[in-house]
């Protein structure tokens, strides 16, 4: 069965979308994305710019991926991040290459914007052959990603998770020495994370 893979910048996506989007999410992390109601839970901040790709089967959204973009600064640099955000697919449609295709997309959106320096996010260990496999994504094992300095920020290290990063801009890459063997600050609000 091949599906289409569909992108739109979420806040631009019309409220019937985001209602779906947040429904799934729930569906597959129900402790994390309480049951939309009347209102619409949002699966991103506005002001990340999140770039979402989707695919339905049927008329029923079945999987999905977000892009959030942010710019941080890093041992007296400036960079802009992307990074997959609410990488789900509904758990009647596991095992037919939905979140592959997703992944994919996303990762291929990400390579070509030319405002990316890099793109780093963080996964359960147990996924990391999935995001190599979609899309090239290898684990840092020397980057530590933190939410913020806050006391309660979440962390990679406190969440269990690890890191995943790719350099694309030529100044990333100019800049790898102080991109490995190091601390990411993303600057969220306490509770947010990638």
């Amino acid at each position: 069965m091949t599906t289409t893979v569909q992108s739109i910048y979420y806040n631009q996506a019309p409220e019937t979308l985001q209602r779906e989007i947040a429904i799934m999410l729930h569906q597959v992390w129900p402790d994390a994305c309480p049951m939309p109601g009347a209102k619409i839970l949002e699966a991103h901040d506005k002001e990340l710019n999140a770039r979402s790709f989707y695919s339905y089967i049927d008329g029923k959204l079945v999987s999905y991926a977000g892009v959030v973009h942010k710019t941080i600064k890093h041992n007296g640099q400036t960079f802009n991040i992307g990074g997959l955000s609410s990488v789900a697919t509904d758990p009647e449609y596991h095992g037919q290459g939905l979140g592959l295709r997703i992944v994919a997309a996303a990762t291929q959106w990400i390579e070509k914007q030319r405002d990316i320096d890099f793109g780093i996010f963080t996964c359960n260990p147990s996924l990391t052959s999935f995001y190599t496999r979609a899309g090239a994504w290898p684990v840092v094992t020397d980057v530590v990603l933190i939410g913020s300095r806050d006391e309660d920020a979440l962390s990679s290290e406190s969440l269990d998770v690890v890191v995943l990063m790719r350099l694309f801009s030529e100044k990333a890459k100019a800049y790898e020495s102080i991109l490995r063997h190091t601390t990411i600050n993303l600057d969220f609000p306490v509770g947010q994370f990638l």
